[in-house]
């Protein structure tokens, strides 16, 4: 699992600290799990519980708050393209990093090249989705997020209700971006294009509905935090991995 929003709201609008707040505890949260994954993964120490419903929830909700915010913050971006550029590079870079560790570290498509994706479909789809009420959108996209969650696992659906795709759509290892997973596909951080793109939608949906946000309201180390999510994000599982090379396997 890997974690980080990284859109930054432009400089030259004022910042929502406690936008930056939240993203920084959702920080702070990615690096201890995956100091827990390290532990668990890379060492002979086992974490029965991190392989429970209850830390399956953990990781979600820190990924989910970084992709929400991503999509939050992208309204009030004038410089979205050079983001993007900027996510693709960090994303490859991850990629080639990690298939240097191994194969148990190697990050295929995770959150930054997911995230990469979501901004270059936003920018193809802007004028189509700014047509669609925010209030009417967020729903929309809340609904096809519940129901193309299970795509990854062949079937669309919620509720105990699912309609099983075809195991033909799961057989190419390049439509395993977009969640239709073939079993060559391996990666330690995997964030397909469905159902994510959906959650980075109702983030952006969200930004445009009228509901007052004190932009002063924040705790300031979890803003900083917050702030520099991106260099956190890059140079925090190195740092956690040397610190724990005398007891890695």
């Amino acid at each position: 699992m890997s974690s980080v929003t990284l859109e930054r709201v432009s400089q030259t609008k004022p910042r929502y600290l406690f936008i930056d707040t939240i993203r920084g505890f959702a920080v702070v949260n990615m690096i201890l799990y995956h100091l827990c994954w390290n532990i668990d993964n890379l060492t002979d120490i086992k974490l029965n519980w991190y392989h429970t419903n209850l830390a399956s929830f953990w990781q979600f909700s820190i990924c989910g708050t970084f992709l929400l915010l991503a999509g939050f913050c992208i309204r009030f971006s004038s410089r979205i393209l050079k983001h993007t550029i900027i996510l693709a590079i960090c994303a490859m870079s991850i990629t080639l990093v990690t298939s240097i560790t191994g194969d148990k570290t190697l990050i295929v498509f995770g959150i930054l090249h997911c995230m990469t994706l979501c901004f270059i479909i936003f920018m193809l789809i802007k004028n189509f989705i700014n047509q669609i009420p925010s209030s009417i959108g967020l729903c929309i996209c809340i609904l096809l997020f519940i129901i193309t969650y299970n795509i990854p696992n062949g079937y669309l659906g919620f509720f105990g209700f699912g309609l099983y795709l075809p195991k033909g759509w799961y057989v190419s290892y390049w439509l395993s971006l977009l969640g239709l997973l073939s079993p060559d596909f391996s990666s330690a951080d995997y964030f397909p294009i469905f159902p994510y793109l959906f959650l980075f939608l109702a983030g952006y949906y969200l930004s445009k509905l009228n509901f007052n946000i004190k932009k002063d309201i924040n705790i300031k180390s979890l803003a900083f935090i917050g702030q520099n999510s991106l260099i956190i994000y890059l140079v925090h599982q190195p740092i956690l991995y040397i610190l724990m090379l005398p007891i890695i396997k």
